[in-house]
């Protein structure tokens, strides 16, 4: 009997530390710019009040970075909570590394796109890349559903 390595517990880590790049970006570039213009009392608030302080462009990088890392985070529960639901409803360790893997590949590429995108017509694409990672949980969340209800 062939079986195969379940990831999909330790892919919530991961998934949890490629958002945690953006911020790791976000930070060395703040406080490379602040020039002592930052506090750690309320780090929330340091984009904020550095606006017109450092260049524009500089400001849009860290606001992109940032907006990166939230929207990460906010992921973060729902791709977890599909991967514990297919591992209690027993999916095939196969079928929840792929979902775990598309979804680190969707997660590195919007990423890329938030940092990087510059234009209005780039950011539609951004959102769509967005939209294709969150069906990635939903349809683990429906999958370990179905399999649950028909157990019984």
């Amino acid at each position: 009997m062939t079986t195969t390595y379940n990831y999909s517990i330790p892919s919530i880590a991961a998934v949890y530390g490629i958002g945690l790049l953006p911020h790791g970006y976000y930070v060395i570039k703040m406080m490379a710019n602040a020039k002592g213009q930052s506090s750690n009392i309320l780090p929330r608030q340091n984009l904020s009040d550095l606006k017109g302080r450092i260049a524009a462009d500089v400001w849009n990088k860290l606001a992109r970075a940032r907006g990166a890392h939230l929207n990460a985070m906010e992921g973060v529960p729902m791709f977890a909570a599909a991967m514990l639901a297919g591992n209690l409803a027993k999916l095939p360790s196969s079928e929840l590394n792929t979902l775990a893997v598309e979804y680190i590949g969707v997660r590195i590429l919007y990423t890329a796109l938030y940092m990087g995108v510059r234009s209005e017509a780039a950011s539609y694409l951004r959102t769509g890349v967005w939209a294709w990672g969150m069906a990635i949980p939903i349809w683990g969340l429906i999958r370990a559903g179905r399999v649950m209800n028909a157990d019984q």
